[in-house]
């Protein structure tokens, strides 16, 4: 039976995807669930968070997607069922993204020492 679940899944095309990928904490994604004819509306789709706890996430709009919020790290998987056929989609969430406001704030700082060292260096007599 699971040779022709995959075959018929293979063969329909059905696919739930997910962006962005890999996700942050705290920033939305967007999962998508799309067949062989285009965007499946009104499926329902679940999440299974890195605790192993399962949970609905609603049904999916006429464009075939539903949003979602990570709440913590790790391996979440998202699941569908299409036709009887369970889709499955595992997707990583990082950590948020602080070290760039660190980039941010140290490069036009260490630019400014550059400029001040250089300027001190020609003012002293050789």
């Amino acid at each position: 039976m699971s040779l022709v679940a995959s075959l018929v899944v293979v063969l329909l095309g059905q696919q739930l995807s997910i962006e962005p990928y890999p996700g942050r904490v705290g920033e939305p994604m967007t999962v998508t669930l799309r067949g062989a004819e285009g965007p499946v509306a009104g499926c329902p789709i679940e999440v299974e968070v890195p605790s192993g706890v399962a949970r609905p996430l609603g049904a999916t709009s006429a464009a075939g997607a539903i949003g979602f919020v990570p709440e913590a790290i790790g391996q979440h998987v998202f699941t569908a069922s299409v036709g009887g056929l369970r889709v499955l989609a595992p997707c990583p969430v990082v950590g948020a993204g602080r070290r760039r406001w660190l980039a941010v704030g140290s490069v036009p700082l260490g630019l400014a020492l550059l400029w001040r060292l250089s300027r001190a260096r020609g003012r002293r007599a050789p």
